[in-house]
């Protein structure tokens, strides 16, 4: 059938002049003086949906490719592949799929990787398969078409070709009632598709109840599910295995910090955790001192090793500071090296060298509110001394040599 197929298509390709092999014979092409040329009169002809739907009746497969190809976009490698998974004997219900994407915003490369991902959506009547979804993604969820698009590129065929009856908004109701409102459930399905469409109930529940019986409020299922959803949806194993090891660190899963650390950790692969713990031994701290961090900042293990590398020289060349004290205020790694760390540094040696800051920089100096920051130290000296503002002007850099 795939090699009869195949052979159809390089019919119809020969036929538009596309070349087929030495096996297809064409006449020659005759042009007619003040007519258009037969093959450019065969592709305007066969690009029509009526005219595709006339002939897919009797050749679906080569017709499905062609369209495939200049209608949807797709190579012709991916169009042969996908017409495996779909048989258009007529492109009424293709053409109407198209233009609900269209109308979608989604258009070109984006409706190729749909089409490439989900074929058989082709095929669907678009106003009772498809229309009904987009009604309950605006609706019921109130997704915007951005984020509607968003959602269907992630997981096209999953979102596109699941039931909207039998999954979709049972798993909506679901999610509504662990999470108690409308705004939570979209918070988390943008940040994980997967709660829509996949296993809520034999998946995400049971571990749900497993958290609960380990004495997490609601509160904190619901800070977990509307920030780090995936760490609910994983294998069980992988789910018994991180929650075992946060609680080992001292993070109880009642503590307001454990939504963060679990969910950091939950997604984090072992390999990548070693090589980030790894990079701090490196830098003279204590696998102590970098759990003590990750308890109080969980994020300070998704940081980059070389923003670790660099914003830990500075603290450490230019501010004397143990990895102690860091991992005391680990929240100071995930700060902006260029645009809050260098400026306040600026902006308070320069202070320091004119007599007007006679301490130490500290911690709270480099979290303090920018507000404040600007008012305290920038504002209030700029008469006296105009420096100030170009120094802490550096925040606007886009890259600064240290």
């Amino acid at each position: 059938m795939f090699l009869r197929c195949c052979h159809h298509h390089l019919k119809v390709r020969a036929l538009l002049g596309g070349g087929g092999g030495g096996g297809v014979l064409r006449k020659p092409t005759v042009q007619l003086p003040g007519s258009a040329p037969v093959t450019h009169f065969l592709e305007h002809f066969l690009g029509s949906p009526a005219a595709l739907s006339s002939a897919a009746a009797s050749d679906p497969c080569s017709l499905t490719v062609h369209f495939l190809i200049n209608s949807c976009g797709l190579s012709e490698e991916a169009a042969t592949a996908a017409a495996a998974r779909v048989r258009l004997r007529s492109t009424k219900k293709a053409h109407a799929v198209l233009a609900l994407f269209r109308g979608l915003g989604l258009a070109g490369a984006d409706i190729a990787r749909v089409v490439t991902a989900a074929p058989p959506v082709l095929s669907y009547r678009a106003e009772r398969s498809l229309v009904p979804k987009i009604d309950f993604f605006r609706h019921d969820l109130g997704l915007s078409d951005a984020e509607i698009r968003r959602i269907i590129l992630v997981s096209p065929y999953r979102v596109l070709c699941y039931s909207l009856e039998n999954c979709f908004r049972p798993n909506y109701l679901l999610l509504r009632d662990l999470l108690g409102s409308d705004k939570n459930v979209i918070t988390a399905v943008l940040q994980y598709t997967d709660l829509i469409h996949g296993d809520v109930r034999g998946v995400l529940l049971p571990k749900v109840k497993a958290l609960r019986d380990d004495g997490a409020s609601d509160a904190v299922i619901v800070k977990l599910l509307t920030t780090h959803p995936k760490a609910l949806m994983h294998r069980s194993s992988l789910f018994e295995e991180s929650l075992a090891a946060v609680k080992e660190l001292g993070i109880s899963p009642s503590s307001g910090m454990f939504p963060y650390s679990f969910g950091l950790f939950a997604r984090m692969h072992p390999t990548k955790w070693k090589l980030r713990m790894d990079n701090y031994l490196s830098l003279g701290w204590t696998e102590e001192q970098v759990k003590q961090a990750f308890v109080r900042h969980p994020y300070c293990m998704s940081v980059s090793d070389h923003k670790v590398r660099r914003i830990w020289q500075f603290f450490a060349e230019k501010l004397g500071w143990s990895p102690e004290y860091v991992a005391g205020s680990p929240m100071l790694l995930s700060l902006s090296f260029e645009k809050r760390i260098l400026p306040r540094h600026a902006v308070l040696s320069l202070l320091a060298s004119r007599g007007e800051f006679k301490r130490s920089i500290k911690v709270s100096h480099l979290v303090m509110a920018e507000k404040k920051f600007v008012e305290r130290y920038v504002t209030s000296y700029q008469e006296a001394i105009p420096e100030v503002v170009e120094a802490y002007a550096a925040r606007t850099a886009s890259a600064v040599t240290v």
